[in-house]
């Protein structure tokens, strides 16, 4: 049952199988039966219709007899074909039965491929009936096949038999033929000939117009070559613009295209509206219909250089302006000019952090800024020694007055560090002047040049409808600069100032600012006497508004502008540039005085009757007095002459009436006049107070600079519905403008193709407006010419001007017949069409303003004002010299129109002599909406500033150019990998890839590209095609890879499901094979079970059995056992007694014995062993006595020496003062003579003061001769005694030469004694303290502070490291242990321990010796004495011919000192002045810091012995409380360390001192922590000793911050390069080429800084620290700062470079971070890699996706500590990879949005580390010893001694204590009493 159950499943599956399988072989054995003999009947058949039709067709021949040659040919071919139309049919046949059979076999795989899914399904089937099912199903199909391939054959064989039976037939046929032919062989010759001349003819015919057709189709190729070029560019999908009237220009994707019967079509679809194209070859080859301009690919959208762009077209240019916009780029570059779009918003790009930023960068190297064109500007003026000059333009509302403010304050800011090396007096930085944000001090030039925006602003600006800030006027601000490139003056000159706006606005529009802000600031109470003074408060007390002034009345608030705050601003301004607060005053007269002007009211109805002022309006009258008090002038001459005019003749002068216009123009002029000339006073000032002086030189800008930057704020093309005078003269400004830039493009083109040496170029002519600019200034036949002439005729008018400007160029044989139009209706109307567009001008008003003139009797009032302002502002009123050039005749006043082409004639010279630098401001929309984008008039704009020239200009060209490395490594892929390029050729290789390329790319298009030096150009669209070409390549590289890809996953997925299926079959076998093993077990098991139950059973009998015999054996040999045991049991333990007790007796007697014999061993030895050592003692005192006379001796020949010397040296001083006094005696009796001589007769007097004075002079010199005489004697005395201390020396030096050896040998004798008795008190002293510690001393003997460690006394010079790590539990200096100890000694009358004293690191107590060692722990030894220092050594050096005090004092230097008592060293430390000396020369001047040396290891004594040695010192004078010696020591050496790190030359030098200096500051702090005097004498060396703290901290912090600024300068050059450039990580190569560098050559290249560089600088600086022992929170404080110096520097580059802002920079960014952070783990600096957080964040926003709203939020959540402003600068700036979707406007509108709450306070650059600002927070450590190790090279006697004296007094306490020791001990203690063995462990 068990196998049938799992059987029966398996037989019935393959039953099933194998009766299909034989079914279908069945019916595919009939099926192939069937098909050949169907094949067979039809060749039957074929063969006998053929046979039938030969038959029909050879009777038909013999009766016609008329079958030509040509019949029977058809013939025989027809029997052919016949023959294999059977063998095809044949074969048809067969291959139906080849494909029925494949069928078959298909069915039959398909059924295999069933039954396989079943079996899997079911999972039943086993792997050797599957193998079996499948040869079945195999031989089967073989079977199947082969049947039919052996009916195939006998169709053929039964076909091949039947041709062969045709072609018999055939060869009767064709010698029947050949019989017949032999009849018609003639005829058939004639035809045959005809038909040959015929057809030949036909064959010429057509080869001539197949000829004529091939040339026409060559011709109209190659004349269509260049538009199918372009037309290749158009494929499906392709985007492309269309104009449109709401947007100027939509997007458009090609959705169909068609290219036939020479038209060309092509369906674009937009968003809801469908665009089509269509046109003629012809059409588009003569440009009668040109391509819809291609759109740019996304990674090129919102690219920051619009030249850039491969598709380089009208609409690209507005597309990527409105991409950069939309992300709140408002500066684009365009080539040379900088495209700047007014925000209307705030915009935080103007910080002092962004102005720093680009000081000192290249243009190009950080995002399009004007900041950038500034700085380009001035490294030109600096690097090429020529002037600048910065442009900018455009209309109002544009942002020009801002830009140039922006400028200004950049030169004023940017370069304020050069300023401190300026002489001049007028640059002297002012006391309260800083830069504008927070920078450094700027000088009192660039504070006025500051502050003369304001006041322009305030006098010179109005409200427009476009802006509510606009200039009207043009400036010309000339920054002129030193030759060390510091600003030392400045120059403004200006332009056409509106005058007619003082006077009348349109609506929505202001008068000047300055009215405004006068109102508002009387309202305000800011004038105290605006009411009574200038007029303007009520009689009630209340203030007058703009509404109650006709001038002011148009319009009056700015939203957002509080006009008295402005007032006080331009009143600060003012007084900056020089005008006080008097002058100030009067200028608020003569503003209130013309708004009291305007109120003038005139009457009057014709000239009959004549103007009068006033007439009912009283307050018209009023107006006319307050203005008349105000101007102090004439009241009745001012009212006459404003109604009333003068008409001059030869004989007399007629006084005429005006009508009520004509007073109403002279009082509006009369306010002009005053006003421009107010505004003309205020530029003069201003320009006085830049220049430094009031000179006429001076105020004309006459003065040569070294250089100047010139920025030009000029106002832009203007068109409006009404255009007068005013439009007219910007508009030629801005031609004349627009003249020079399109040369200066021209010319750098020009140049850039000569540097690069490009051949065989042709430049397009660019459109030259001087045809329009003849029109408006040609003489004698110019506009403003004819004007000119108008204005001068007594009765010109405005018609007449325009008639005869319509009569001059109306004409269209005129030159200037294409830039003039005449009007459709009327006369007083005239058309010019500027570069920019045609404006239409009104002709009315033209001769009024063009004359712009006062009466002279009017004028002649104003001049005679009582008022100093007034006649200084009108009187004035000369000619300039450009004026007075203007004519011959100097009497004849020139027009406005003259003057202001003479001006800018002038201006341009100015420009032409400079380097140009362009900026072009766009106004993006009229309703001053933040961010809106006005796409029409962009591109209006754009036409109209020149932008859209320049790139025509470049187009005309080669627009598109790549630098070499760039283009190689971007489309090299065309021609697939190079071999590197050798090292000597990389130029040459380069250019050879590149034409490579070229070539491979563009085959037929040899002239659209050329290869120069360092790039390749490229015609207009060339670029896009070759980028085209790159995206297919790399586009089917990626296909490739995907189908590799997939086709390996499908693999593999095959071969899992193939695994899968074994190892379903495995375990389904398995599974079977269990069970039946399970079974068999089974059934074992229970024979088994069955068997070793029985067996047992038969067992368990057995063993009952056995164990009950056992049992009673066992108990029987128990019995017997027990009895024997208990008897030898009692017999041992009796043996055991008696021995214990014979032991323990015999024990006791030794012992006793032992012990007496000891204890008196030990009563004799130590006796002994004393009395030894006072003998040893004596010896040495006496010859210590010996050595203290030779000291003394030796000193008095030193004294003598000495005092021989100072003698000589007296005596010199005395003969040189004798030499003097006689010098100056002579010298003034010379004087005295000459000065008698000279003034004998009329000074008399000073003749008797002389000779007093020459007589007191005799007297002294007497008595200095006779002092001279008296040295003289004194010398020769002097000398005589030195004779005689000569031979006194040389006796005494003979008779301690003698003693010399005797001496050294018995010294030589006691040391060696006394060594090996101090060895063996140190060996008795370890001995002790070992035993202390064993075990704790009685607590009446304690007199040690709990937790002191009794070994630290004991640390040895050799034993470095635990000397180092004493237990800080001990006292730093035994100060504290010391005191306690004697307090509690005095308290207990008892001596005081030796292991309480004060610890030293001399070599006192050594723990273990060994065996035969030398004992050398003499303390002479420790210290660094050096034994060869004999007395001999001393005594050479007084060597008889010496004589001077240089060996004196050498002979001191090697002395050695001894202090022998605390007298003796509190003496030097008070009285010594050369300790103070040693410790500043050896310690610290002459000290040679150790450098890092492998082969020498350091230990921290060898290298911080300064700071102990000196912290020694300044304990032990704190001990004796000498606070002077404290002050002065510890400020020597404070300024002498300073003085040594100053410089920072080496960082082995700082990483020295700033250790030592910590270690110093570390001990005095310990030393005073652990001992605080409570007595008042010890005050005030507390507080020399806190004060020394305190300096000490400064150092530290000065070496900290100067060792850290010189790092940082340093680092900061491996920064960019060697973290954000390097490009460590393969396969993320990122291209950081921009347009700049690209036209320079320099990107991309390879970084030569790495971040293995970076690390290396980290590993230097750690190295260096750890080898000078630097503290470890220093060392992290360190690294922390340098990782934020990282962090910032990286970040603000990032932020402010396009190219840096991609996701594969990014990557690379990230793996050098990641580099550094692990660094920082391994040297346990983890902390501080907090300082790259935001860094990291930053990083990680370049890889984050950008392209949702749920992307921003991750963006945010991720990236938390940016702020808004910060990701949506990254965002804006963010470059698009290859195949990444640029970022769209949601999203970043989004982004903005989520800024705008915070934008104004946000910051969007780090702030940079200043270090002044920080403070150096450490905590000085506890020094546990201080080390007193003194490196033997160095030559410190004093210092030596003051060390050996703690060694000897220590020494010293030990004789005592060990003496006192033994007087405490008691004779009769024994070995049993528990004080006795604590005592004697104690001793």
């Amino acid at each position: 049952m068990f196998y049938n159950k799992y059987k029966d499943p398996e037989e019935i599956a393959e039953a099933a199988i194998r009766a299909e399988v034989a079914n279908e072989a069945e019916a595919a054995k009939k099926a192939a039966k069937k098909a050949a003999k169907k094949a067979q009947a039809e060749a039957a058949r074929m063969a006998d219709s053929d046979n039938k039709a030969e038959a029909a067709r050879i009777a038909e021949a013999l009766w016609v007899a008329k079958v030509t040659k040509r019949v029977q040919a058809t013939r025989i071919a027809d029997s052919a074909n016949m023959a294999k139309v059977a063998k095809m049919n044949v074969k048809k046949t067969a291959k139906e039965d080849q494909a029925e059979a494949a069928r078959m076999a298909a069915v039959v795989r398909k059924a295999e491929a069933a039954r396989m899914a079943e079996a899997l399904r079911v999972a039943k089937i086993t792997k050797r009936v599957q193998a079996t099912r499948i040869a079945d199903s195999a031989n089967m199909a073989k079977v199947v096949k082969m049947n039919v391939k052996k009916s195939a054959k006998e169709a053929q064989a039964e076909a091949a038999r039947e041709a062969e039976a045709a072609k018999k037939a055939e060869a009767a046929r064709m010698a029947e033929a050949l019989r017949v032919a032999k009849v018609t062989k003639r005829v058939d010759a004639a035809n045959e000939a005809k038909a040959a001349r015929e057809a030949k003819a036909a064959r010429e015919a057509k080869a001539a117009r197949m000829a004529e057709a091939a040339r026409k189709a060559e011709a109209d190729r190659m004349a269509n070559l260049q538009k199918f070029t372009e037309l290749e560019a158009y494929a499906k999908g392709t985007r492309a613009y269309f104009p449109d009237d709401e947007l100027a220009w939509v997007q458009a994707v090609l959705k169909e295209k068609s290219v036939a019967s020479n038209i060309v079509r092509m369906v674009f679809d937009g968003d809801g509206a469908e665009y089509r194209f269509e046109a003629t070859m012809e059409e588009l080859v003569r440009r009668a219909k040109t391509l819809p301009p291609l759109c740019n690919p996304p990674v090129l959208e919102g690219i920051d250089d619009l030249t850039n762009l491969s598709h380089l077209n009208e609409p690209a240019v507005l597309h990527n302006l409105q991409v950069r916009y939309g992300m709140h780029n408002i500066y684009t570059y365009s080539g040379i000019v900088l495209v700047a779009l007014n925000p209307f918003a705030h915009v935080p790009l103007y910080s002092q952090d962004t102005l720093e930023a680009y000081a000192g960068r290249m243009r190009g190297e950080l995002e399009p800024h004007l900041f950038a064109i500034s700085e380009d500007a001035f490294q030109g003026m600096v690097r090429d020694k020529r002037n600048q000059t910065i442009i900018v333009s455009g209309e109002s509302g544009a942002g020009k007055t801002m830009s140039a403010k922006h400028i200004m304050r950049y030169f004023a800011s940017a370069h304020e560090g050069n300023n401190n090396g300026s002489s001049s007096s007028s640059n002297e930085p002012s006391a309260e002047a800083s830069s504008p944000a927070g920078g450094g001090v700027i000088s009192r030039v660039e504070e006025m040049i500051l502050a003369t925006n304001p006041v322009l602003e305030s006098f010179g600006n109005a409200k427009t409808t476009r802006n509510d800030n606009s200039s009207r006027f043009g400036k010309f601000l000339e920054i002129r600069f030193s030759e060390r490139h510091t600003i030392e003056a400045a120059f403004i000159r200006t332009y056409l100032l509106e005058r007619s706006r003082l006077v009348y606005q349109p609506a929505t529009e202001r008068n000047y600012h300055v009215f405004y802000q006068l109102l508002q600031a009387a309202a305000a109470g800011d004038l105290a006497d605006a009411g009574e003074r200038l007029g303007l408060a009520r009689d009630d007390g209340t203030a007058l508004t703009w509404r109650d002034f006709a001038f002011t009345a148009q319009s009056g608030e700015i939203p957002g502008v509080d006009d008295a705050v402005e007032f006080r601003t331009t009143c600060e301004a003012l007084s900056t540039i020089g005008v006080g607060r008097a002058q100030q005053a009067q200028i608020h007269g003569v503003l209130a005085a013309l708004l009291h002007v305007g109120n003038i009211s005139i009457s009057g109805a014709s000239e009959r009757v004549g103007a009068a002022i006033g007439g009912d309006d009283v307050g018209g009258e009023a107006a006319c007095q307050r203005a008349v008090e105000l101007l102090q002038i004439d009241g009745a001459l001012f009212r006459k002459w404003l109604t009333k005019r003068q008409i001059v003749t030869r004989s007399e002068k007629i006084v005429s009436n005006m009508t009520r216009a004509q007073a109403l123009v002279v009082r509006d002029s009369v306010a002009k006049f005053v006003y421009a000339h107010l505004f003309d006073w205020i530029v003069r000032t201003i320009n006085s107070s830049l220049l430094g002086n009031s000179s006429s030189s001076a105020a004309e800008g006459d003065e040569v600079a070294a250089s100047f930057i010139g920025v030009l704020d000029i106002y832009g093309f203007e068109h409006f519905e009404h255009n007068s005078f005013e439009q007219f003269c910007i508009n030629y400004a801005n031609e004349k403008l627009q003249q020079n830039f399109n040369r200066h493009v021209f010319k750098l083109e020009q140049e850039e193709y000569h540097r690069e040496q490009l051949k065989d170029w042709t430049f397009v002519d660019f459109q030259d407006n001087q045809p329009c600019i003849d029109l408006i200034e040609g003489k004698p036949l110019g506009i403003l010419s004819l004007l000119d002439e108008e204005s001068r005729l007594q009765q010109g008018s405005d018609q007449t001007f325009a008639e005869k400007l319509i009569k001059q160029f109306g004409s269209p044989s005129t030159p200037a017949a294409g830039f003039f139009g005449k009007p459709r209706f009327g006369s007083d109307r005239f058309t010019v069409r500027h570069y920019a567009h045609s404006v239409e001008y009104a002709a009315e008003g033209f001769i009024d303003k063009n004359k712009d003139t006062v009466p002279d009797e009017i004028q002649n009032v104003l001049k005679a004002s009582g008022d100093s302002l007034v006649r200084a502002i009108l009187g004035s009123d000369e000619p300039t010299p450009a004026e007075s050039r203007l004519s011959v005749r100097a009497a004849r006043k020139p027009t406005l129109g003259a003057v202001f082409k003479h001006s800018l004639a002038s201006l341009m010279e100015t420009i032409e002599a400079t380097e140009s630098h362009y900026i072009r401001c766009i106004k993006p929309n009229d309703a001053k909406a933040a961010w809106a984008f006005d796409a029409p008039m962009v591109l209006a704009q754009l036409r109209a500033c020149g932008v859209l020239e320049t790139i025509r200009i470049s187009c005309a060209g080669y627009p598109s150019r790549v630098a070499l490395p760039e283009f190689i490594r971007r489309y090299g892929v065309l021609v697939g990998p190079q071999p590197p390029p050798p090292p000597q050729e990389e130029d040459a290789w380069c250019r050879a890839l590149a034409t490579r390329i070229l070539d491979a790319a563009f085959a037929a298009e040899k002239g659209r590209f050329q290869v120069g030096l360092t790039k390749v150009f490229f015609r207009a669209g060339m670029l896009a095609l070759i980028e085209k070409l790159r995206v297919e390549r790399l586009n089917a590289a990626a296909t490739a890879i995907q189908r590799l890809v997939r086709a390996h996953q499908q693999r593999r997925r095959y071969v899992r499901m193939q695994r899968a299926a074994l190892r379903i079959q495995r375990s389904f076998r398995g599974a079977l094979a269990r069970r039946r093993f399970a079974a068999a077990r089974r059934d074992r098991a229970a024979r088994a079970i069955q068997a070793l139950a029985r067996g047992a059973l038969a067992r368990s009998r057995a063993r009952d059995r056995r164990a009950a015999v056992v049992r009673i054996q066992t108990a029987v040999r128990a019995y017997l056992a027990r009895a024997w045991f208990r008897a030898a049991r009692r017999e041992r333990a009796a043996l055991c007694i008696q021995r214990l007790a014979r032991g323990v007796l015999a024990r006791r007697a030794a012992r006793r014995e032992v012990h007496l014999v000891t204890r008196m061993q030990a009563r004799v030895r130590g006796s002994r062993a004393r009395r030894e050592l006072r003998r040893l003692r004596e010896e040495a005192r006496s010859a210590a006595h010996f050595k203290d006379v030779t000291y003394k001796l030796e000193g008095k020949l030193m004294v003598l020496t000495r005092q021989l010397d100072e003698s000589q040296a007296r005596a010199a001083q005395l003969s040189d003062r004798l030499r003097r006094a006689l010098e100056d005696a002579q010298a003034l009796r010379d004087g005295q003579e000459a000065t008698v001589d000279r003034a004998t007769a009329e000074l008399a007097q000073k003749v008797a003061v002389l000779e007093r004075a020459k007589a007191d002079a005799d007297a002294q010199c007497a008595v200095l001769v006779e002092q001279r005489d008296a040295a003289l004697i004194d010398l020769e005395k002097a000398h005589a005694e030195s004779a005689r201390q000569r031979d006194d020396d040389a006796d005494a030096r003979a008779r301690l030469e003698a003693k010399l050896a005797e001496l050294e040998q018995e010294l030589a004798t006691s040391r060696a004694q006394l060594a090996d008795v101090r060895a063996q008190h140190q060996t008795q002293q370890t001995l002790q303290q070992q035993q202390q510690l064993q075990q704790p001393a009685p607590q009446q003997l304690h007199h040690v502070p709990s937790g002191a460690d009794l070994t630290a006394s004991s640390i040895k010079r050799s034993d470095t490291a635990s000397r180092w790590r004493a237990a800080a539990g001990f006292s730093a200096t035994g100060y504290d242990l010391a005191d306690q100890q004697l307090g509690q000694a005095a308290a207990n009358h008892q001596p005081i321990a030796n292991n309480g004293r004060r610890p030293h690191s001399v070599d006192h107590a050594l723990p273990e010796l060994p065996a035969g060692a030398p004992v050398a722990a003499n303390k002479r030894a420790t210290l660094g004495t050096d034994d060869s220092r004999s007395l001999a050594r001393m005594l050479g050096s007084l060597s008889p011919t010496a004589g001077n005090g240089a060996m004196i004092a050498e002979a001191e230097e090697e002395a050695v000192f001894e202090l022998r008592s605390e007298d003796e060293v509190r003496e030097m430390l008070e009285r010594e002045e050369n300790l103070i000396t040693e410790v500043l020369n050896e310690l610290i001047g002459d000290l040679q810091v150790p450098l890092p040396n492998l082969d020498a290891e350091y230990q921290p004594p060898d290298l911080l012995f300064p700071a102990h040695l000196i912290g020694l010192c300044v304990i032990k004078m704190f001990q004796y409380n000498l606070a002077r010696r404290i002050d002065r020591l510890l400020m020597s050496a404070i300024a002498r360390v300073q003085k040594k790190t100053a410089a920072f030359e080496s960082d082995y030098t700082s990483a020295f001192w700033l250790s030592n200096v910590f270690e110093l500051l570390s001990i005095i702090k310990t030393s005073m922590t652990e001992h605080q005097s409570s007595t008042h004498e010890y005050a005030d060396s507390e507080r020399a000793m806190n004060d020394g703290m305190q300096y000490l901290e400064t150092l530290l912090s000065d070496i900290y911050f100067g060792w850290i600024k010189d790092l940082q300068k340093r680092f900061v050059k491996l920064i960019i390069p060697g973290v954000v450039e390097s490009e460590a990580l393969p396969g993320f190569t990122a291209s950081d080429s921009g347009f700049f560098n690209r036209l320079m050559g320099t990107g991309p290249r390879e970084s030569t800084v790495k971040i293995e560089n970076v690390l290396s600088f980290f590993n230097h600086i750690w190295r260096t620290m750890e080898f000078y022992y630097v503290d470890r929170a220093i060392m992290r404080q360190i690294m922390s700062e340098l990782l934020c110096n990282i962090g910032v520097t990286a970040f603000n580059n990032i932020i402010m470079r396009r190219n840096f802002c991609s996701w594969k920079r990014g990557m690379q960014i990230q793996y050098n971070l990641t580099r550094i952070e692990e660094w920082c783990k391994t040297h346990a600096v983890a902390d501080a890699t907090r300082n790259l957080d935001r860094l990291l964040q930053l990083v990680k926003l370049l890889q984050l996706q950008k392209a949702t709203d749920q992307d921003i939020d991750i963006m945010f959540e991720v990236c938390d500590l940016l702020n808004p402003a910060q990701v949506k600068k990254l965002l804006s700036i963010y470059a698009v990879s290859d195949y990444e979707n640029p970022i769209v406007g949601p999203v970043m509108n989004e982004v903005t949005r989520r800024a705008m709450p915070s934008e104004k306070t946000d910051k969007i650059l780090l702030d940079t580390n200043d270090l002044n600002d920080q403070v150096l927070y450490l905590t000085a450590r506890k020094v546990p010893a201080i080390e007193t190790y003194i490196p033997p090279e160095f030559r410190m006697p004093r210092i030596r001694a003051l060390v050996d004296s703690q060694t000897d007094m220590a020494y010293d306490d030990d004789d005592d204590e060990d003496e006192d020791v033994d007087n405490i001990v008691p004779a009769d203690y024994n070995d049993y009493s528990p004080y006795g063995q604590q005592l004697q462990h104690q001793i």
